[in-house]
């Protein structure tokens, strides 16, 4: 289903957040401790890209104990709360990664997905407005995408398919929100647009078993013999374990 800020799961969480953007205020700190900082920060960074979370904490504990102002470390210690379920003290490091950082889009992109994910629709949508409404934040189409799932994901598939539209209007190749055109345009059974949607996506992605699927029910809809064929050969010969797949298999068995 719907991709946007949960798209980060087939490319990279990180890739989304775009964590090089994040801040870090001195305070009282020492040049020194915030170098040394930064280094525990990369390192919780490439742990948790490891999915290591034990060495994380430590790494991401002993940069928040050298600079307790670095908003990097604090979004990472969210990220790091979120994937051990402990949702509250995520949401205190993400709500300080705010203050300390007011003005990075990226973190407001990020705590909105967050908000999201725990159904708080409407405080998510207020931290991707406040990050896509931010002049100095250079990828507004990330939380413009990442808004309009989480407007699906609420029930509102009008506000939804605006906020994608707005998204392209910023970025006509911003791969994400283009197949979550396509999808939409499935759902609603507009299967040229399907068509159109995907064909912008693969010429800057390459297919995924999710695109693929959607190619396979729209030009079978569209009664297209050789384009629903293509498809349904690409995904059997590329992705022979994915569910689509599966789902495709019994198709044509029962055929």
């Amino acid at each position: 289903m719907s991709a946007g800020y949960l798209y980060s799961a087939a490319i990279s969480f990180f890739m989304l957040i775009g964590l090089g953007g994040c801040a870090s205020i001195p305070g009282n700190v020492s040049s020194r401790d915030q170098s040394a900082a930064e280094v525990y920060v990369n390192l919780g960074q490439a742990y948790l890209q490891r999915n290591n979370l034990r060495e994380a904490r430590t790494a991401l504990e002993r940069a928040l104990s050298l600079n307790p102002h670095n908003s990097t470390a604090h979004l990472l210690y969210a990220i790091l709360q979120e994937r051990i379920e402990q949702p509250q003290m995520a949401d205190q490091s993400y709500r300080q990664a705010v203050r300390l950082a007011p003005e990075e889009g990226e973190i407001r992109n990020a705590y909105g997905a967050f908000l999201c994910r725990q159904q708080r629709f409407s405080e998510a949508d207020q931290s991707f407005e406040k990050a896509y409404r931010n002049p100095f934040y250079e990828a507004p189409e990330r939380a413009l995408t990442n808004a309009g799932v989480c407007a699906q994901e609420a029930g509102d598939q009008t506000r939804a398919e605006q906020l994608f539209r707005r998204a392209l209007e910023r970025n006509p190749q911003y791969a994400p929100a283009l197949f979550e055109m396509a999808e939409l345009s499935l759902m609603q059974k507009n299967y040229l647009a399907t068509r159109a949607y995907l064909q912008r996506f693969t010429a800057i992605a390459p297919h995924t078993p999710e695109t693929l699927w959607m190619c396979y029910e729209a030009e079978r809809a569209l009664n297209h013999h050789a384009g629903f064929t293509h498809c349904a050969m690409r995904l059997k010969n590329d992705f022979p374990t994915a569910s689509q797949t599966v789902r495709l298999l019994e198709i044509e068995r029962v055929e």
